[in-house]
């Protein structure tokens, strides 16, 4: 591949030790597993929806212990990379169990790129979801930008009875319902990222949802889950998204290089000139890194 082969000519003009640091540091980042926790009541439809976007099917892996009710880790692989999620028990059954819970969060919160949080577009209430949600932003350290909230079961909306089957989309008035919804659970979370409104069993929006999910995650983050997107989600503002954000974490590698490595002023240089070259081919390698 002639793109490969530049890229490595290019690198090779530079000192050994900064090749050796760039190529362990690129090799991270191109095999960095995503981690995504899973917030939503049972019945939300936690597992169909990331069934329903993803290339694998969800597989337990194991009960993390700490309290009473276990989160529960899986895994999907596809060609040696994982990506893990991690479905989370909810707070606000009582004062005694979010005590059990707290620890748990915490010891967790490093380990998350992002939280999905699963809503019932047909739910009236939102109560403990919100007690929840408060409990893990103002006690737990979460920044609402890692939360991206999902309305599910979008179909269930009424009137249920007025679901176009032929296209899988809203009626006018399902529509608005759905609008009503979304605005509701923007005025409860004031989320950081887009309310996104899908049906999981109706393939309704997931689309959208891929795409902000892209946007959502963390750059080191995003690449490895583009990569297990069922291909029909793997549009191109998902690649353009996931490839920008390689290129952002190549732009950092070669910059954290820069400062850590002892290197003549002059040498520095050089390879500040050369770093938009090197972001570009690797940018142009994105498909066969991932």
């Amino acid at each position: 591949m002639h793109q490969l082969s530049h890229f490595k000519t290019l690198l090779s003009t530079q000192p050994a030790s900064f090749q050796t640091s760039f190529f362990n540091r690129l090799n991270h980042l191109i095999n960095y597993s995503p981690t995504i926790g899973l917030m939503g009541k049972t019945g939300v439809g936690k597992s169909s929806l990331i069934n329903a976007l993803f290339q694998s099917s969800l597989s337990p892996v194991s009960d993390i212990s700490g309290c009473t009710r276990q989160a529960q880790r899986f895994s999907m692989t596809m060609n040696n990379h994982t990506l893990t999620f991690i479905d989370l028990p909810g707070v606000g059954e009582s004062i005694e169990r979010d005590k059990e819970y707290h620890q748990l969060y915490r010891n967790l919160l490093p380990e998350l790129d992002l939280i999905i949080w699963v809503l019932k577009a047909d739910d009236r209430a939102w109560s403990s979801d919100e007690q929840c949600y408060r409990f893990l932003t103002e006690q737990c350290g979460y920044q609402p930008s890692r939360f991206l909230f999902v309305l599910n079961q979008a179909d269930k909306i009424e009137p249920c009875r007025q679901w176009d089957e032929q296209y899988h989309q809203p009626s006018h008035e399902q529509a608005a319902n759905l609008e009503l919804k979304q605005q509701a659970a923007i005025t409860v979370f004031k989320p950081n990222h887009p309310v996104m409104t899908v049906s999981a069993a109706e393939g309704f929006q997931l689309t959208e949802l891929a795409e902000q999910l892209i946007q959502a995650l963390p750059a080191k983050a995003s690449s490895g889950v583009a990569r297990q997107l069922n291909s029909t989600y793997r549009t191109q503002s998902v690649e353009n998204s996931a490839r920008n954000d390689f290129g952002q974490c190549v732009s950092d590698i070669v910059d954290t290089i820069i400062d850590i490595i002892p290197l003549p002023t002059l040498i520095k240089h050089t390879i500040s000139t050369v770093k938009n070259s090197i972001v570009s081919v690797a940018k142009s390698l994105w498909s066969f890194f991932f």
